[in-house]
């Protein structure tokens, strides 16, 4: 049985709701106090509260039903097995767009109509409860695994290398390069998947046409005003 708050104590925003008592229980604890028991020992029986069991018994006579009510508000767009379907396919095609997600959620009522296609922000919210967003895929070149080997090979040697330069000009380029503007993918994922390769948009190392423009700043260095020969 919960213990009762103590008047004037600071209220935890932290603590939850317990779940409803499930129909069968309810059942059982109206057959206890049928049979004689008391509030506090039912109570104390199912680990409830004693008022949770007097509302309850009050609720029975009432209206001779321990089901519940119909609940207030608007009812949700989106199904049970209309989430699970969601959920299925972003796993399946992680790159879905939003527009071919949503006419997956359609679903055929009764009277043989086609039901309205959920919102955008219907099927973000759905899928955000499962932890699933839509990020930005990754930028990687679209090379091999032998590559990639070569590449960190290469890294590990170099990796404490000693680069002592005098800087003496500063130089840097900018390309148009065909295929540059290509449309972002998107894709549906947790966070810890970001360098999964079906999450990955590869980019081509190939040749393609492309200008390239170049400027460079050189100044000289002063010896006199170093303090020594250069």
């Amino acid at each position: 049985m919960a213990t009762p708050r103590p008047f004037g104590q600071e209220l935890d925003q932290n603590v939850r709701r317990r779940r409803n008592i499930s129909p069968g229980t309810r059942d059982r604890c109206i057959g206890m106090l049928q049979g004689g028991m008391t509030v506090q020992e039912v109570a104390a029986a199912i680990q409830r509260s004693e008022r949770a069991i007097r509302d309850l018994r009050l609720e029975y006579r009432q209206t001779g039903s321990v089901q519940d009510k119909p609940r207030s508000g608007r009812p949700p767009v989106l199904s049970k097995q209309q989430k699970k379907i969601l959920f299925r396919k972003v796993r399946a095609a992680p790159k879905i767009e939003y527009s071919q997600l949503s006419k997956e959620a359609i679903f055929v009522n009764a009277e043989g109509t086609p039901s309205k296609p959920p919102s955008r922000s219907t099927l973000y919210r759905a899928l955000k409860r499962h932890g699933l967003t839509n990020y930005k895929a990754k930028k990687r070149p679209n090379f091999t695994r032998a590559h990639a080997l070569l590449r960190l090979k290469f890294a590990h040697e170099y990796r404490h290398f000693v680069w002592v330069r005098r800087t003496l000009k500063f130089s840097d380029e900018c390309s148009v390069q065909k295929g540059s503007g290509a449309n972002q993918e998107w894709c549906f994922r947790y966070p810890w998947e970001r360098w999964k390769p079906e999450m990955l948009d590869p980019t081509s190392t190939s040749l393609k046409p492309a200008q390239m423009v170049w400027a460079c700043v050189c100044g000289l260095i002063n010896a006199a005003a170093r303090g020594g020969a250069s």
